[in-house]
């Protein structure tokens, strides 16, 4: 089995994008049936598991964290559902944000917006985001084919306060394509990161484990200074 499935509507066409307003167009007539078409249709399961990979060990859940690349706030609802309490999201796409902004999480019947900010821009260049900002920073579905690259990771390094805890799911085929695995490596050597680590998870239920394309690398580390 192949990353091209008919079950999935767009995914080849997500796989496809070449450059920022690719992805604009693409995810602007998608946004509406994103997640009744593409997650419930695939049995897409990838946001369940790097929420989880996230918070395990994490202690700080009262401090912000980003989510990047959150889409129609699929991430930021579980991590919500874990007890993080303070999320700001970061998408370049206006029309996923404005799913995102409608979600609530919490208890009935004190529910509150899953996203204290919402952030639209493009993660291949700088982001308008101070430094030194976030306890944790996670992404699920943004490094993926025709998306980002390795380069962007320093944008995210650069808005992680010392200490702050990562999981970056990395699609794994895009993984060993793109030479991550070397970069990971480079910013452990140079003290960049502490120690990283790679989880591996399937992205869809019922995954075939042989299929790079139905499999994440999640890069868990913390930024040194902590």
């Amino acid at each position: 089995m192949t990353g091209e499935d008919e079950s999935r509507p767009d995914l080849d066409a997500a796989y496809a994008v070449e450059s920022p307003d690719d992805n604009r167009k693409l995810y602007a007539r998608w946004a509406d049936t994103y997640e009744s078409d593409f997650i419930a249709g695939s049995d897409y399961v990838y946001h369940h598991q790097v929420a989880a990979i996230f918070v395990d060990g994490f202690a700080d859940l009262g401090s912000p964290v980003l989510d990047v690349g959150c889409g129609t706030g699929i991430v930021g609802e579980q991590l919500r559902a874990l007890g993080v309490e303070i999320i700001d999201g970061i998408d370049i796409s206006p029309e996923m944000l404005a799913v995102a902004r409608a979600k609530v999480g919490g208890s009935d019947p004190v529910q509150v917006p899953v996203y204290r900010n919402l952030i639209e821009a493009d993660l291949t260049g700088q982001i308008g985001i101070d430094s030194n900002r976030y306890a944790g920073v996670v992404s699920a579905g943004t490094f993926t084919h025709g998306h980002l690259g390795p380069d962007a990771l320093g944008e995210l390094l650069r808005v992680g306060r010392p200490g702050a805890r990562y999981a970056i799911g990395i699609n794994a085929a895009h993984f060993e394509e793109h030479g991550f695995a070397e970069r990971f490596d480079r910013y452990e050597a140079d003290g960049t990161i502490g120690h990283y680590r790679i989880v591996d998870t399937i992205i869809y239920g019922g995954a075939d484990e042989d299929d790079l394309d139905q499999v994440a690398r999640v890069a868990v580390f913390d930024l040194t200074g902590g």
